[in-house]
């Protein structure tokens, strides 16, 4: 069993770490064309000055659905997780020793 519980941790890893290295493979070692080219006007004197845009709305949003649930979610996991790891290896200690006295 302990040889199944290796077998399945080191291909959780291995899924794991080729995942978050997917992003790297896709991207591209040449780089992007750049053009010099410059803009020329060629008539000045009809030339009028931009309107300033006025300051746009402050809009109060509501936080994003992934902020108020999937965030305290995982929290909430990663928290019973250590807690769970914790109290497991306690019980596992528990009987393999013996105190002298």
């Amino acid at each position: 069993m302990k040889r199944m519980h290796r077998i399945v941790v080191v291909t959780l890893m291995s899924v794991l770490v080729f995942a978050s290295a997917l992003p790297a493979f896709g991207a591209s070692d040449t780089p992007a064309a750049e053009t010099t080219d410059t803009t020329v006007i060629d008539n000045h004197e009809n030339l009028k000055p931009a309107v300033p845009a006025p300051p746009p709305e402050v809009v109060d949003e509501e936080q994003p659905w992934t902020v108020r649930f999937i965030y305290p979610a995982i929290a909430i996991a990663a928290v019973l997780l250590l807690v769970g790891l914790v109290i497991g290896y306690n019980r596992s200690v528990r009987g393999r020793y013996t105190v002298v006295r």
